[in-house]
């Protein structure tokens, strides 16, 4: 292939919104920037491929041997700053989890081991270095198998009927993928087969330039110029406009991957606004730094936020500058050495790259073994970092789904010989909270039933849930429950309110939560919807009394991983978060649940949770006792700090139930401060 520079500029278009975007300088959707990669790296391959298959000159050997004389060395150089400074400055249980990444980085798995990686525990993704590899995973599997298939192709029917396979390869994988954002985001976003068809739209533009199918030539220059434009246009407005509400990829990915083939399609044209506009010194020039500084850019951010707690646009911008100068040397002095034939043969880069490749393993291996060097930090502090250690009261009363709900294998908590009267449902953080309900509740000579999931969301049908994710069948078990047991006179309620209602908190970010009804607003609907929800759910329950209570204060300053990572610990006291923090995070959910309980008179809304706070702060420990597991979970004895509200709670609404006064003074003692 004649070398061409619109290319390389292609490529710092490419990179620079999503180093623009991961070091929080704006661009907030940069990361169709490695969706413009992928294209590039399809017709780039592709073309190699077919020529040297046409010639029969193609040789697995050869391929595999490019591919690591093109990757391995500037990965593996990052791999080995990235870990020392990692062993520095992480915790064990963070070196532990970066251990595992780095083994799956090494065999080019990355985007398989953190699809897995989703759950209730999981970090920020700020917290994880090597989390931008998993895009090199998606290509590296693909090219495990499209080279093959290609050959096998080529060698079985003729050219037409090749690339008329790519295409439905192509549409099937594209069509997958749409489907699939919709219901397993996560799986739509890493897996490599729902993200081929925008590898394989690069090939498809490949296989019509060599078929002579396409010649930018033939085209008008109003045409070209025209082109050039919606090329750009496809790539700049979504880095502009998309954000983490935008289900992505899928359908929204189609752009940035068109304007990229577009612009690869024009590029031979040396009059195209576009072919001029990448083709400039500066474009060229980043553009062949675009590898290393896409490998850089993510570590060094990384760090200084698991160092700081937070990335300013100062810092990011230190980010940046870091990003270059490191890529330029290792560009300079690693890459382009590597690439040359004569300097380094293909024994030695073959040798060298095994060499590394098991160092590599064996590393990661051996600190994942080792657990990430707890020696480093003392006993009882990570004893505290680590939320399984205050998950005592569970008893497996948790995880209640559908076929548990079936076999009646739910909970009954509270005082023994006593008729269930009463049900705590909701997600985790309701789960948390149970310690306080139930020991109040046996208190008092009462007991109930604990119907909790993590994540639960105990609405009616038609139901609210993530965009991007299937409705749980665990709701229509819940009423079922409810329904089969006369006993049950009160609903209490409780979940993780600031997240259902505005999608973000301290590790979410724009998560849309939808019904029949969305119309397409992005997260500004969270709070109908779950109105919308609410409203259906006193509906469905009129004949019982409905307790909405509020819920935790959360954030990293609850979270002693996150404070074990930040703070001196010589004053235990001073951690927590700001009572003022945890009001604005009432005033994102508080009102749609004040309105609730004001239009439907089976409705009451509790505020409650407030009691763990003091009038300046919402602590993380009480003395020497850590109140929350997590930031946004209740230590089990956190939650026994709660047991006098708790108990007074089930004295007026369980109990005695309050009159109609009582419950609107009460209503009104909960307003936003």
């Amino acid at each position: 292939m004649i070398y061409r520079r619109d290319i390389d500029g292609l490529r710092t278009i490419a990179v620079m919104p999503v180093i623009v975007s991961h070091a929080g300088l704006g661009l907030p959707g940069g990361f169709v920037g490695v969706d413009v990669f992928f294209v590039i790296s399809g017709f780039l391959i592709t073309h190699l491929l077919i020529v040297e298959i046409n010639d029969q000159q193609f040789s697995i050997w050869r391929f595999y041997e490019r591919r690591m004389r093109r990757l391995f060395p500037a990965l593996f150089v990052v791999l080995a700053a990235t870990t020392v400074t990692a062993t520095f400055i992480m915790v064990s249980f963070d070196l532990e989890n970066y251990a595992k990444s780095l083994v799956s980085t090494t065999v080019f798995a990355g985007n398989l081991w953190f699809y897995r990686q989703e759950g209730y525990f999981t970090e920020a993704a700020e917290l994880e270095p090597l989390l931008h590899t998993w895009s090199l995973g998606v290509e590296e599997q693909y090219y495990i198998f499209f080279p093959v298939l290609l050959l096998a192709l080529f060698r079985l029917t003729c050219a037409r009927r090749v690339v008329a396979a790519v295409f439905m390869l192509a549409l099937g994988s594209f069509l997958a993928a749409a489907v699939t954002v919709g219901v397993a985001s996560e799986a739509a976003f890493y897996l490599p087969h729902l993200r081929a068809w925008e590898l394989l739209i690069g090939s498809l533009l490949a296989m019509a330039i060599w078929q002579g199918w396409w010649k930018s030539s033939r085209l008008p220059l109003w045409i070209t110029q025209l082109l050039a434009i919606l090329g750009l246009a496809a790539i700049f407005w979504p880095a502009i406009r998309y954000s983490a509400e935008t289900p992505f990829p899928g359908l929204a990915a189609l752009p940035p991957c068109l304007g990229a083939a577009t612009l690869i399609a024009i590029g031979d044209n040396s009059r195209s606004l576009s072919t001029r506009f990448l083709s400039l010194a500066p474009m060229v020039f980043v553009g062949k730094l675009s590898y290393s500084l896409y490998l850089w850019h993510w570590p060094l951010i990384s760090m200084a936020y698991y160092q700081f707690g937070e990335l300013t646009p100062q810092m990011g911008i230190i980010c940046v500058l870091l990003s270059f100068a490191l890529s330029y040397v290792s560009w300079r002095y690693v890459e382009k050495p590597m690439r040359n034939r004569k300097r380094v043969g293909s024994r030695m880069i073959v040798a060298a790259s095994a060499g590394v490749f098991a160092a590599s393993i064996g590393i990661g291996l051996t600190m994942w073994k080792l657990e990430g060097f707890p020696n480093r930090t003392s006993p009882e502090l990570l004893a505290l970092a680590n939320p399984l250690n205050f998950l005592h009261d569970r008893r497996d009363c948790h995880f209640v789904t559908a076929a548990r709900a079936s076999a009646n294998d739910v909970c009954v908590r509270g005082a023994k010989d006593s008729t269930p009267s009463f049900i705590l449902t909701g997600d985790s953080h309701a789960d948390a909270f149970s310690p306080a309900i139930f020991t109040a509740s046996a208190d008092l000579g009462l007991s109930g039933y604990q119907f909790t999931d993590s994540g639960f969301v105990p609405l009616p049908l038609p139901g609210i849930r993530l965009l991007g994710q299937l409705e749980s069948d665990a709701i229509e078990a819940l009423i079922a429950f409810i329904d089969a047991r006369p006993s049950i006179e009160t609903l209490i309620v409780t979940r993780y309110w600031l997240h259902q209602m505005t999608g973000y908190t301290y590790r979410h970010k724009g998560d849309v939560w939808v019904d029949d009804e969305y119309e397409g607003s992005g997260t500004a609907y969270n709070a109908t919807a779950t109105r919308n929800a609410l409203a259906r759910f006193a509906m469905r329950f009129s004949k019982l009394r409905i307790i909405l209570l509020d819920d935790v204060p959360s954030g990293s300053a609850l979270y002693m991983r996150d404070n074990l990572r930040r703070l001196r610990f010589d004053d235990f006291s001073k951690l927590g978060l700001p009572l003022t923090d945890y009001a604005e995070q009432r005033s994102g959910y508080e009102r749609v649940l004040l309105d609730i309980a004001d239009k439907f008179p089976n409705v009451q809304y509790r505020p409650l949770f407030q009691n763990i706070c003091n009038e300046r702060l919402c602590p993380l420990f009480d003395g020497k006792t850590l109140l929350f597991r997590d930031g946004d979970h209740l230590s089990w004895k956190g939650a026994l700090k709660l047991v006098d509200a708790a108990r007074d709670l089930l004295v007026k609404d369980v109990q005695s139930p309050a009159s109609p006064g009582e419950a609107a003074k009460l209503r009104l003692w909960a307003a936003p401060r």
